[in-house]
């Protein structure tokens, strides 16, 4: 959905300031937009997470762990598609104010596209270089988004989401080297980008952090001595759809999460790069930019 058609409507949960804000900048933090009752929900689930991923002695398609992952010392660096594991999580953007922020953002109807639970571990865990969305999952139109849910206190020592400024506005970036894909943008490629522009959305345990798919963003290691678990979920307008394969299979794929269900799609002129094929699935971003699996 437009801009312009987007701006039409009241928004629900949001304040119209900081609408305009996410739609000038490229990503947005929001305060306290979970209850203590939705808090404990999914701090329960990522507890449960924690331990049932304690005697995995490597990743598989549902959990990514480091390296160093052990039993008594475990590392989970993400979840696959939670929501298909989890129904609190799952309700949190059908039932609670996920939702209703998706449709501030994206308009009254709301596609689902995946959903991912990642952790930074305390002392060093993992980095996300700088990077966008829309190489990994490009859709017909740019009205996809990722709504991030800090379930703890996240400052700035524990690694929190950075996305610069207008980017969104910029050209895409081959996220490509010489035809061998590398998840982030390369560092020839940097030059391209404005730092100074940098943007920190820390926030409180219940915050949320939003950005846009064409947004460069990424966040650096938590070198604190507590974790920072965060909530992902993408989604985008319900005319906007998919060109490439889902690597995180869901249940829920392409479900409509808020409003009804419309056939027609918009596309965006002009073209792009596409990612690898990740029909059968892959790890996580963390893997692929810390060249742990191959491309």
């Amino acid at each position: 959905m437009k801009k312009e058609d987007i701006l039409k409507f009241k928004p629900k949960i949001i304040s119209e300031e900081k609408r305009l804000e996410f739609f000038e900048d490229g990503g947005i933090k929001v305060e306290n937009i979970l209850s203590p009752e939705w808090l404990q929900k999914c701090q329960k689930a990522i507890n449960n997470f924690i331990n049932e991923s304690r005697n995995l002695k490597k990743s598989n398609s549902i959990y990514d762990i480091q390296p160093d992952h052990t039993k008594e010392n475990p590392k989970l660096r993400r979840v696959s598609s939670p929501c298909d594991y989890n129904d609190d999580l799952w309700r949190l953007l059908t039932e609670g104010p996920i939702g209703d922020v998706a449709e501030d953002i994206l308009g009254p109807v709301v596609r689902f596209y995946q959903s991912k639970l990642n952790f930074k571990n305390p002392k060093g865990g993992t980095e996300v270089k700088w990077h966008q969305d829309k190489p990994y999952f490009p859709h017909t139109n740019d009205s996809v988004i990722t709504i991030g849910v800090y379930l703890e206190n996240c400052t700035d020592e524990q690694g929190p989401l950075e996305i610069i400024k207008t980017s969104h506005q910029k050209d895409v970036i081959d996220h490509y080297d010489n035809g061998k894909w590398l998840g982030n943008i390369s560092e020839k490629n940097l030059i391209k980008i404005n730092l100074d522009d940098k943007k920190i959305l820390k926030g409180n345990a219940g915050s949320i952090t939003i950005h846009n798919y064409r947004t460069v963003h990424g966040s650096k290691p938590n070198n604190s001595e507590l974790p920072r678990p965060l909530m992902l979920y993408v989604l985008s307008s319900g005319d906007s759809v998919p060109f490439t394969p889902q690597p995180l299979k869901s249940k829920y794929e392409q479900a409509i999460v808020r409003g009804k269900y419309d056939n027609k799609i918009r596309c965006d002129s002009g073209e792009f790069i596409i990612p690898p094929n990740w029909s059968n699935g892959y790890s996580s971003i963390f893997a692929i930019q810390q060249k742990e699996t191959p491309n």
